[in-house]
């Protein structure tokens, strides 16, 4: 996890894989989750399990994201 922001308060489940420049603050990311390079999730948002988010995204706070959803590039 290089040059990555991820607050203390974050939690991550089980097999999530986090590229390059990513911030995350406050939210939830599930189990076998893919975060893709560029990407921020703020405050109560929450990512369910086997989701790829592709870089250059922007979840913003309160977000709620189902399991095995796929987030295209530059999504905001």
């Amino acid at each position: 996890m290089n040059f990555c922001c991820i607050s203390p308060d974050v939690r991550l489940g089980k097999d999530v894989t986090i590229h390059a420049f990513v911030n995350l603050y406050n939210c939830t990311i599930g189990d076998g989750t893919r975060l893709g390079t560029f990407v921020e999730v703020q405050k109560n948002a929450t990512i369910g399990a086997n989701c790829k988010i592709s870089s250059h995204s922007f979840i913003c706070e309160g977000v709620t994201i189902e399991d095995e959803v796929f987030i295209g590039h530059g999504v905001m």
